[in-house]
């Protein structure tokens, strides 16, 4: 388990050197006096009076939970679970400590490597198999909670054959926009390439940037590129091969960044939009960005779902919708990326008095009632069965490309590791910012990094 910490903390390292900043993720808990039904019910309907256990039973349990959540309203979820926890099992205190996604996996090997690990945990995607081979993740399959999430997303979360966590909500990934700066200035949606300049220089010619840009936090680079290199690389549109081996393939050495047309026609797109970033796009950081948005400083941002909570959480009054992001001439190719997020996880602790209060934690978080809490709250897509959406129109506006076949789903696709994607993210970065486009300079350089990782 040592040598796995090892690795897992050389990577991660280099990642959080490349770029830190503010955060990504999801964040909530308790609602407003304005806000829906999520808390008008009683804060003890997850466990009955009768159920409730006091101090004098147990002895006092602080269960910690490392999170990346930022946003007010996913915040705001947060306390609401705090509080409930507190209130049902008076024996627990809950404490939550936030940190950045550029940070979180490195402050969290560091603390497990020093015996401090947390009970409760968020990583960044890329690493949760690294935390499940180092039997860092407790399965959390057979809790009775698991069923009050849709069947089809807890399928999609096991990970060598076990649940380590249970997705909380779906995201989509695409152009998330101001509206009022579109009606202000008589802009219709974009359905092409061609479209989406257009609406890009008519923002320009009028003093807006057409998209703000946070990427002084490297994660938000990546999810910035994610719908298009996914779309054309592993999605197959714009005329390509549809491949859902593509990460796999390209960590294993059976495929080269050189020969993958499709990769440099996502990166020559992503590049060709330099001319239409916010100031300073390398140094400003992700709250920066979605402020510039929200106040409309500037109309668009590329990045996942989550951006509407943090949008709103600045402006709650800013009127958001979203599209997807046009990548060619052919309408057919504007699709949305969607896939099950994730979820926080149950550290594998041998203190079993601990791990039942973790769990009892767990139980509260996803309980019915807090499936509703974490939508309205988050302004998230919830899994969980039964949950009312409408009170977000953006919502149906993502839901309507399922429904008319316009978006393609990332489930099930294994995606770099957490080294392959600090190299990506680097490396992207580093290209994007060169004065000329320069793809055989881009892909040399990842073939000869990944070659070495695999070394």
């Amino acid at each position: 388990m040592k040598r796995g910490i090892a690795i897992l903390l050389t990577a991660t390292l280099v990642f959080s050197l490349a770029g830190c900043g503010q955060s990504r993720g999801d964040s909530i808990t308790e609602q407003t006096a304005s806000g829906g039904n999520a808390t008008e019910k009683n804060v003890d309907e997850t466990v009955s009076e009768d159920e409730t256990i006091n101090n004098e039973e147990h002895a006092p349990v602080t269960v910690t939970w490392l999170n990346q959540y930022n946003e007010e309203g996913i915040v705001k979820w947060t306390e609401w679970v705090k509080e409930t926890v507190e209130t049902q099992y008076p024996y627990i205190t809950l404490d939550m400590q936030t940190y950045s996604a550029d940070e979180i996996d490195s402050i969290l090997l560091t603390k497990i490597a020093s015996d401090d690990a947390p009970q409760i945990f968020s990583c960044r995607t890329a690493s949760i198999p690294d935390y499940v081979d180092a039997g860092y993740v407790y399965d959390l399959s057979k809790e009775p909670w698991v069923s009050n999430v849709a069947d089809s997303f807890v399928k999609s979360a096991y990970v060598k054959d076990i649940l380590p966590y249970v997705p909380m909500d779906t995201n989509y990934s695409g152009i998330f926009y101001n509206r009022d700066v579109f009606e202000t200035y008589s802009l219709d949606i974009p359905t092409t390439l061609d479209e989406l300049y257009k609406v890009c220089n008519t923002l320009k010619e009028n003093g807006i940037a057409p998209f703000a840009c946070g990427f002084g936090e490297l994660w938000t680079l990546e999810e910035y590129f994610f719908p298009i290199w996914m779309t054309f690389c592993v999605g197959g549109y714009g005329g390509f091969e549809a491949n859902r081996d593509w990460f796999t393939d390209l960590e294993a050495g059976n495929t080269t960044f050189s020969q993958d047309e499709a990769f440099a026609a996502a990166f020559e797109d992503l590049y060709a939009l330099r001319e239409y970033f916010s100031e300073d796009p390398m140094t400003t950081d992700w709250n920066s960005a979605l402020g510039m948005v929200a106040t409309g400083k500037a109309a668009m941002i590329c990045n996942g779902s989550w951006t509407i909570d943090g949008i709103l959480s600045i402006n709650a009054e800013a009127n958001i919708g979203t599209f997807a992001i046009p990548l060619t001439s052919e309408v057919k190719d504007t699709v949305l990326v969607e896939g099950p997020g994730t979820g926080p996880m149950c550290f594998n602790s041998d203190d079993s008095e601990l791990l039942d209060a973790t769990l009892k934690v767990f139980e509260v978080m996803y309980s019915t009632q807090s499936g509703q809490s974490y939508a309205e709250l988050g302004n998230k897509i919830s899994t969980f069965n039964g949950v009312d959406l409408s009170f977000n129109p953006a919502f149906a506006e993502m839901q309507n490309y399922s429904a008319t076949g316009q978006s393609w789903s990332k489930g099930g696709v294994t995606q770099f590791s957490s080294e392959g994607y600090n190299i990506f993210d680097s490396r992207v970065q580093e290209y994007l910012m060169k004065d000329t486009l320069d793809i055989e300079g881009l892909t040399d350089a990842l073939d000869s990094d990944f070659a070495a990782m695999r070394d």
